[in-house]
């Protein structure tokens, strides 16, 4: 019965995952950036690189502008990567991995209930895994309509592994589990930086208790080498060999903690307040069943000494502390106590079922009856969550706007498109194969285009007639050489914005 239950959720959850995954467009905020320095990490694997080729010069110091591309660590990229080297270019192919990675990991929470929560926790797994299965953030960072997209699923991935093969670890008290779990939470550090080593903190307890401190200590050494195996080679060859762009993009990682950048600044309450957004139904069941699980979780952990508690309460509360207090808030931060709050939700209901018949029997079935409607509703909203329509398309509609682009790659010769509207210049540069630059075309600028044998196409939105074009290159010295590409405006646009759809 109970290896049916986990394999419905299985394939239910990789449906859901599937299908958000499939679609013709890439979104802008990032995914666009990873597509394409994965797309061109097919032919350089240690090159990461946003302009392949540089018409105009690039920035090394600007992230949308750059050349080689450090702003992201790159195992995501390189799973990206793989995957369009095996499928090819079209859109679900980059997005695969994600598919899978994020699959898997509800069958590495099912696995870490029983760790945590001791062996017969198998309706806690169950839950836990149900409800990390249907997760409204996890599904759209997968399908990319989000930021940060497959580096957060990737790393929730490897985090989720840390935990797991630290929990064996402590169990068997086995240094072989440790150095798997070093290595995991090393390549977990070439996805999203510093915020893996929450796959250290969150184990912690249970290595203490099952270990004390010396034991600890033990385990940790053999987890420190394949640790630093798998984390130093990236950072020291990137500043080897491109210094001044690495410690700019190092610089960045510590100015998001005391400096609010690119306008993503928000009360450090605004991470419960967007609780029910990412995890769906009703905003009140939202709040209140993930309040009372940490509250039911805290006190029995308290109570009972449970290690296994304390470190998913310590999973989820580190992310939702650390991330409320630092000046940056990016709406997908906490995705990585994702995992922890659907096992905290999973202990929570596997111990109202087992008091369903004591003298609190009616306020017992009231709340599993809540927290069934809650993960129904849910999964509700997955199903019938429309991924068909491309967000963030203000300008350019966007089947048009890849269908020129896709044509533009059989153009023979060195190319250039300008005046690319809508922060759409990754995607342009993403099919088309071209260096794709905002910049409306000015005299000079097509003389310099043109003497170095360039064929340069300038697009203009369709409804405007070409009077977003400056009128100082619609001459006669340019008649025949600049080519001009008409796109229309969307013919469809999200009703949601894309964190809420």
């Amino acid at each position: 019965m109970t290896r049916a239950a986990l394999g419905f959720i299985l394939v239910f959850g990789f449906g859901l995952r599937w299908r958000a995954a499939d679609h013709p467009y890439i979104s802008q905020w990032d995914e666009a950036y990873h597509a394409l320095v994965a797309k061109n990490l097919t032919a350089h694997p240690l090159a990461p690189t946003l302009y392949e080729e540089q018409a105009l010069p690039a920035d090394e110091r600007e992230w949308t502008r750059a050349g080689v591309w450090l702003h992201k660590p790159p195992l995501p990229l390189w799973l990206m990567a793989a995957g369009i080297a095996a499928f090819g270019e079209n859109e679900l192919s980059f997005r695969l991995p994600a598919v899978i990675l994020d699959t898997a990991a509800i069958l590495l929470i099912y696995l870490l209930a029983l760790e945590l929560f001791g062996r017969a926790a198998r309706g806690a797994g169950l839950f836990a895994a149900a409800s990390y299965a249907v997760n409204p953030l996890m599904i759209r960072l997968v399908s990319g309509r989000i930021p940060d997209d497959s580096p957060h699923v990737v790393n929730v991935f490897f985090i989720t592994t840390t935990v797991l093969l630290f929990a064996v670890s402590a169990r068997r008290n086995s240094r072989a589990y440790a150095a798997a779990a070093g290595l995991s939470l090393g390549l977990g550090t070439l996805c999203m930086s510093a915020v893996a080593l929450l796959g250290l903190a969150a184990p912690l307890p249970l290595l203490l208790s099952a270990r004390g401190v010396r034991g600890t200590l033990r385990l940790l050494a053999a987890a420190a080498a394949t640790f630093l195996a798998a984390a130093l080679p990236w950072p020291l060859y990137c500043l080897s060999r491109w210094p001044e762009a690495w410690r700019h993009e190092s610089g960045l990682h510590v100015r998001h903690l005391l400096s609010a950048l690119d306008g993503h600044a928000h009360a450090w309450w605004w991470y419960v307040k967007i609780l029910p957004v990412q995890y769906g139904g009703s905003a009140g069941l939202v709040w209140a069943g993930f309040g009372a699980a940490l509250v039911y979780a805290a006190r029995a952990a308290g109570r009972r000494k449970d290690a296994g508690l304390a470190s998913a309460l310590t999973w989820t509360l580190v992310p939702y502390v650390f991330f409320s207090a630092i000046a940056t808030k990016l709406y997908a931060y906490t995705a990585v106590a994702a995992p922890a709050l659907c096992l905290l939700a999973g202990y929570a209901v596997a111990a109202l079922w087992a008091s369903r018949g004591g003298p609190r029997r009616a306020a017992v079935l009231a709340a599993l009856l809540a927290a069934a409607v809650q993960t129904g509703l849910t999964a509700v909203e997955r199903l019938r969550a429309d991924y068909s329509i491309c967000p963030w398309s203000e300008t350019y509609d966007y089947p048009a706007f890849r269908r020129v682009m896709l044509k533009l790659r059989a153009v023979p010769g060195p190319k250039v498109l300008l005046n690319v509207g809508d922060s759409k210049t990754p995607q342009a540069m993403y099919y088309s194969g071209a260096p794709a630059y905002s910049e409306a075309p000015s005299p000079a600028l097509v003389r310099g285009l043109l003497g170095r044998g360039y064929r340069v196409f300038v697009l203009v939105e369709e409804e405007k007639r070409g009077t977003d074009v400056p009128a100082a290159v619609k001459t006669a010295e340019f008649d025949r050489k600049l080519f001009f590409i008409p796109v229309p405006s969307p013919l469809a646009r999200d009703s949601k914005h894309p964190y809420e759809a």
